[in-house]
């Protein structure tokens, strides 16, 4: 679909309302030039100047560009399409008013206490016994784990004990991470995005956790969706799928909640909202699974596993 916005008009958008978007706070001010961390480069020592007076930006890689150059970086970063047509249509979807187009959910999840006391030690392919014992359980080959997730040492800098669990990587360079005990965020909790195996498909998957996702593609020989996927790792980021849905040409999203009270008021969150998208329809993938609470444990009694 090809944006209504403009590039001129793009460019008049404050980059500092923009970085709020995507939930990132100053560091410091020298006059009008505003220190944030970059998003275009995961290395916390990187920076992003802005110039309030021009509403333009630098770092180390790029000087006194455009609102619109910084979204097609901001996009390739993500291992997205970049073009400028590409900035436009998500600049656009952006700006919309995400609290009209979708409510918040109490976080059901019983996640976290404060995903900021969290430090990444290191990450490394998974070896751990304990993390292989769990995937073993939960009917997940090594080596489809292995495509997707990652062993995480992290250390809690608030009672500075250490842990090792199961990393998905986010959006914003952070991990949901897993273990048969706990789940955790390391980084402010986000969604992970995979690509399908065909370019714009017009089908978009939704699952809760990376758990149900693993078991779901498990059941199709680890095979990916040829439809795009979201993966929400948290109740409480459902509102981040609508610049990856609005107006991008999906005939149709394919929603996997749990069949539970917090899973029906997802799906009825998510319904109510694809009747505000011209264009896609929403189908409940959660009749396939209605005798079990979720897609992993659908998952297991197919393997005749037990937990």
């Amino acid at each position: 679909m090809v944006s209504a916005m403009d590039k001129e008009h793009a460019n008049t958008i404050p980059i500092s309302e923009i970085l709020g978007k995507l939930h990132l706070r100053p560091l410091g001010a020298d006059a009008h030039i505003v220190r944030y961390p970059s998003p275009l480069d995961r290395r916390r020592q990187s920076l992003l100047w802005v110039n309030t007076l021009t509403n333009r930006w630098s770092d180390a890689h790029h000087q006194d560009r455009t609102v619109v150059d910084f979204v097609g970086s901001y996009l390739k970063s993500r291992r997205e399409e970049g073009t400028q047509a590409d900035a436009l249509r998500w600049l656009e979807t952006m700006m919309i008013s995400i609290p009209d187009q979708l409510p918040d959910l109490t976080n059901t999840d019983g996640l976290i206490d404060n995903w900021s006391t969290l430090e990444l030690r290191h990450k490394k392919p998974i070896q751990y016994a304990g993390l292989i014992h769990y995937l073993e359980r939960q009917g997940i080959s090594l080596a489809l784990a292995r495509h997707y997730l990652k062993e995480i040492h992290v250390r809690n800098r608030q009672t500075g004990k250490d842990f090792i669990a199961l990393g998905f990587q986010t959006i914003d360079g952070g991990f949901a991470l897993k273990t048969a005990y706990l789940e955790r965020h390391l980084g402010e909790p986000a969604i992970s995005f995979i690509r399908g195996t065909i370019p714009k498909p017009n089908a978009i998957h939704l699952f809760k956790n990376v758990m149900d996702y693993l078991s779901a593609i498990s059941q199709l020989n680890g095979q990916r969706f040829k439809g795009d996927t979201i993966v929400l790792n948290a109740m409480s980021c459902l509102k981040q799928i609508v610049p990856y849905i609005h107006q991008y040409g999906y005939r149709t999203l394919y929603s996997w909640m749990d069949n539970d009270r917090a899973g029906d008021t997802a799906t009825t969150t998510i319904a109510d909202f694809v009747k505000t998208q011209a264009g896609l329809s929403h189908q409940r993938m959660n009749k396939l699974y209605a005798l079990h609470k979720d897609v992993s444990a659908w998952h297991r009694h197919q393997l005749n596993l037990t937990l």
